[in-house]
């Protein structure tokens, strides 16, 4: 007698697509008000559809953390995988992660240098791009994140967005490395004391994700709130990038949600805590799509109340037991989330240069011409989702394509 197939849960699949969405819109907008005439000007139009959104990039971040000490869970019960040295499965993880990631990574790169020389910065020489392309080896290597990148920081404008990428590959390896070499020590007290103590540091200073901020024990390089600069020879002390540390405490705060989320699984819930869960969940969804879709939002809120209800929903979401996340699991749209779940990182890293051809393709963008931001937004979803959705395809076919 056959067993029936357990349905996945495509709640939080659902979540990651519509965050990658409105990433789009947030670079959408940023490139419409960074454009004039292939310049950089700030008197074009500037919107606040998805502006919000680069808050909520922590649900990437924090499931990320969840799925990873799942999978270190799963291998428990292989003695020969357990009887492995801690680095041996460290880099096993991260080459899985490589492997997945830095094909598109590069293809990223490669349609920043192709589209933005050609379109954004179109004074570039053929010597100059080259230049760029060559000096930019470690961009291309996965090393963004951690600093390793041109000196000039000129191909840093091509696709600056995969930072976060490269962010999750560096920073998974050390973090499953630690969960592989003592993961009651990791999980039971390095995870829970990065995640209050960085995280009450950075609330408290009001620093945020920034690829080019530098944290030097405390102080930071760039302005207050971690925005716009680098580190310099004024840099005094030893630093650490905050998009790394950024993803770090997402990461981490994931380790923390895997165990709230396994000893939830194991409660039987009344008909009043299910009400309760589904009131929590639809109230906090709501705020955070409001937050999301036209920020500043009424309620004003703060970043870390932001990051607050991401952890929330990810949390009920992956709990499954309140009768939003169970509607969100039915049959009907079941596969059609858990498609679109599946190409959101693609998605997301490769919609930067998408909305510079968008916008060069329909003209130069000059005071008189502003165009709007749905003008700009719709034809870059579209290409986008298309172009994500080939990758997919090509790179299941190939790279991934199981044995």
């Amino acid at each position: 007698m056959q067993t029936a197939k357990k349905k996945r849960n495509v709640a939080i699949e659902l979540w990651r697509f519509l965050i990658a969405f409105a990433i789009i819109g947030f670079h959408t907008g940023w490139i419409i008000a960074m454009s004039c005439d292939g310049s950089l000007g700030y008197w074009m139009e500037r919107s606040n559809w998805f502006f919000g959104s680069s808050e909520v990039l922590l649900i990437f971040t924090v499931t990320a953390g969840y799925f990873m000490v799942s999978h270190f869970t799963n291998r428990k019960n292989d003695q020969l995988y357990m009887s492995r040295s801690a680095s041996s499965r460290a880099w096993e993880y991260t080459w899985s992660r490589i492997k997945a990631l830095l094909p598109v990574l590069i293809l990223g790169y490669v349609l920043g240098v192709v589209i933005s020389t050609a379109f954004f910065y179109p004074d570039y020489t053929t010597q100059q791009v080259l230049a760029m392309v060559v000096n930019s080896v470690w961009e291309f290597l996965g090393f963004h994140a951690a600093g390793f990148r041109s000196s000039g920081n000129q191909f840093f404008n091509l696709n600056g967005t995969l930072w976060f990428i490269s962010a999750m590959i560096i920073v998974g390896y050390f973090m499953y490395w630690a969960l592989c070499k003592n993961e009651d020590v990791f999980c039971g007290f390095v995870a829970p004391l990065t995640f209050i103590f960085l995280g009450g540091w950075w609330c408290f200073s009001g620093t945020r994700a920034a690829q080019t901020a530098w944290s030097t024990l405390g102080l930071q390089t760039a302005s207050t709130n971690g925005m716009g600069g680098s580190a310099g020879d004024t840099t005094a002390m030893l630093g650490f990038n905050n998009g790394l540390l950024y993803v770090m405490l997402g990461m981490m705060g994931g380790c923390l949600v895997y165990y709230l989320v396994k000893q939830a699984s194991n409660h039987t819930f009344t008909s009043t805590g299910k009400a309760l869960l589904t009131l929590v969940n639809i109230v906090c969804s709501v705020l955070l799509l409001w937050y999301t879709i036209y920020q500043p939002t009424y309620f004003m809120l703060d970043r870390w109340t932001v990051s607050l209800l991401c952890i929330v929903v990810i949390t009920l979401s992956l709990m499954n037991k309140d009768a939003l996340t169970i509607m969100l699991n039915n049959d009907v749209t079941n596969k059609l989330f858990a498609y679109l779940g599946s190409i959101s990182l693609y998605i997301y890293m490769l919609h930067y240069p998408v909305a510079i051809l968008v916008l060069r393709v329909m003209g130069k963008n000059t005071e008189a011409t502003t165009y709007s931001f749905w003008s700009v937004f719709v034809p870059t979803v579209i290409i986008t989702m298309v172009l994500g959705a080939i990758t997919k395809y090509a790179m299941e076919k190939t790279i991934l394509k199981k044995k």
